[in-house]
């Protein structure tokens, strides 16, 4: 908060005797020495500006609005700088420790990132929606130094702190409220006014530029779906390039303003729905967590200025299918009403975005007839970033089921492995196909499809799990391609992702199936409103395609019934022998499902190997 051009650090006088900098540390014993994992090289490397770098350029300008209120990047940037001297003094001056933060999604967690940037240590994001034995498996395995939460959310890692003997810092409510908006009205009676050494006009704030150039900034954990978590070890470099690459291809601006509401412990919603915009001086509207309704408000903007209307909304499909739902049960009976929101939405939201997870055709198309939006599918993970991405113009251009094509500063290309006929651990790898983004030269053209490992290089790619060592050389090819582990293919100019070849490409009778596609094509059926395929042992076929399905209400479904709809839309081996029916399929946060989990729980089958 500025005052008068001077900043203002706003102390509840109930937590006086605390700190000046509203913060509690709870310090149950000393942690082991970290020794670290990166080896610093000798080769000069780009200049990397780091995202708070940029905030006292943006000044006064709102950057962010939570459920509190508004906030400006001065704010923001004098709030994170307060709080990086005290990380700076609790780590005693030390830099690239891991400090592993709880906060929930609001202004808290941008003021904790840019706090640890600012003192030079690694980011290890925590989610709330974690069980504890989850939030203490990323802090052990991240060998974190520092934890740090907030009041609310405190109680979730108190325990974790005092049984790791790890220190505990608490960040009070008001070290937020301090980069709220000047117009925000506080009431003085609960807070102190303290003036602080420096003028406001000194706006130093991190380390040398040579230090961004060469360190590490982030640790975070794969989804776990097919394998136990793994800590992704990013660089301000690699983060740098994810953010570029996407600001420069979906022309993201300080016009822009993102609806947030992704979970802010993967890629989707660190780099994609809160550091682009806020790198380039745009704004970000964060809800506390998806809601249909609340969501809907936003895109409309019910009750709102002109001024707050969000233009730039980045989900997941199962965001969509919500939205869907509830589209059908309130507007969809009002004809004026539909006229009106596919109005508002085609000439009032910029850009509409879906990933994490496959989007089924129906929902592109449903949503396409609701909003005039025709989604922009986009391919991406934890390692890598974003990869690969539909067009932003035309819109015309973008095919469900596409994932588009290579996005700036990345090359990609798809490789056929076979194992050595005279020796099984010998692997032979043909590229069929190489491209950037000015284009894809198909390298084979034997009559078969273009189909095999997607490969990724560039300078978004990983540093390499966090010591993990054997582990992350496995997932390099030479030349620093790093094997995504998902099956593509390229046809008709464009890319599709078929499926995570451990647990979505499956081998029935000689066959391979993309368990994507059949997804797919089973959500085409009138009675079927979600589902999941997977491959099951057999003795006989090596697996048999099996459907795990959720019905629309009321409704019943045989598996005769879905294999004969499935004849003109599926090759006969790739049709369902195997149909459960569930209430409800599960998924994580992102929508995304644990097959493996799902193989043993829903159909018993323990000794269930991927292929």
């Amino acid at each position: 908060m500025v005052l008068l051009g001077r900043p203002l650090v706003l102390v509840p006088k109930s937590l006086r005797y605390i700190s000046p900098l509203t913060c509690r540390l709870h310090i149950y014993a000393p942690c082991a020495a970290s020794t670290g994992v990166k080896t610093k090289t000798t080769s000069p490397k780009p200049s990397v500006t780091p995202i708070f770098r940029n905030a006292p350029i943006y000044g006064e300008k709102t950057a962010l609005r939570d459920r509190h209120g508004d906030y400006t990047y001065m704010g923001l940037f004098l709030s994170s700088r307060q709080l990086a001297h005290q990380i700076s003094e609790l780590l005693k001056g030390k830099e690239q420790e891991r400090v592993a933060f709880l906060c929930p999604n609001d202004a808290s967690y941008v003021i904790t990132q840019w706090a640890c940037w600012m003192s030079g240590q690694i980011v290890v994001p925590l989610s709330p929606l974690h069980p504890e034995a989850s939030l203490q498996y990323f802090v052990n395995d991240s060998d974190a130094s520092l934890l740090l939460t907030t009041n609310e959310l405190a109680p979730q890692l108190a325990g974790i702190a005092q049984s790791s003997g790890r220190k505990l810092l608490v960040i009070d409510d008001a070290l937020r409220r301090l980069a709220l908006k000047p117009d925000v009205k506080i009431d003085p009676s609960q807070v102190d006014f303290i003036e602080p050494a420096g003028p406001v006009t000194d706006v130093a704030a991190g380390l040398e530029d040579e230090f961004y150039a060469d360190s590490d900034a982030m640790i975070i954990y794969t989804s776990g779906t097919t394998s136990t978590p793994k800590g992704v070890l990013l660089s301000y470099q690699n983060l740098d390039a994810q953010v570029q690459s996407l600001v420069e291809a979906w022309n993201i601006t300080g016009k822009d303003n993102v609806l947030h509401t992704l979970p802010l412990h993967h890629i989707h919603g660190i780099v994609n729905g809160m550091m682009c915009p806020l790198t380039v001086g745009g704004r970000c509207t964060m809800l506390p967590s998806f809601s249909s309704s609340k969501v809907w408000a936003q895109l409309l903007a019910i009750r709102m200025k002109a001024a707050d209307r969000v233009n730039v909304f980045m989900g997941v499909p199962t965001s969509y299918i919500k939205l869907i739902e509830e589209y059908e049960l309130i507007f969809s009976k009002n004809e004026k009403m539909r006229e009106y929101i596919q109005k508002i939405l085609s000439e009032k939201i910029r850009l509409m975005t879906s990933g994490s997870a496959p989007l089924p055709s129906s929902v592109f198309e449903a949503w396409d007839k609701i909003s005039g939006h025709r989604l922009l599918e986009r391919f991406g993970m934890s390692e890598v970033g974003m990869v690969l991405s539909n067009p932003l113009n035309p819109t015309s251009d973008r095919r469900p089921g596409f994932v588009g094509t290579p996005l700036p500063s990345t090359k990609v290309k798809i490789v056929r492995t076979e194992k050595g006929q005279e020796n099984p651990n010998e692997v032979k790898e043909e590229v069929l196909c190489e491209g950037d983004e000015n284009g894809t030269k198909v390298l084979v053209n034997d009559g078969e499809p273009t189909v095999g490992q997607l490969y990724v290089k560039g300078p978004n790619v990983f540093q390499g799990y966090w010591r993990k060592p054997e582990t992350t050389a496995k997932e390099f090819a030479a030349d620093r391609w790093f094997k995504t582990g998902d099956t593509a293919q390229f046809v008709d100019g464009s890319y599709k992702i078929l499926g995570r070849t451990s647990v979505d490409i499956l081998k029935t009778g000689g066959y391979k199936v993309s368990a994507v596609e059949v997804e797919a094509a089973l959500l085409g059926h009138p009675d079927i409103i979600d589902c999941s395929v997977v491959g099951l042992p057999d003795a006989t076929w090596g697996q048999k395609v099996a459907a795990v399905v959720v019905t629309q209400p009321g409704a019943e479904i045989l598996l005769s019934q879905v294999r004969e709809w499935s004849r003109d839309k599926l090759p006969p081996y790739a049709i369902p022998t195997v149909l459960r029916v569930l209430d409800k399929i599960p998924r994580n946060s992102l929508g995304k499902v644990n097959k493996v989990n799902m193989v043993k729980e829903v159909f018993q089958v323990s000794d269930h190997k991927s292929t």
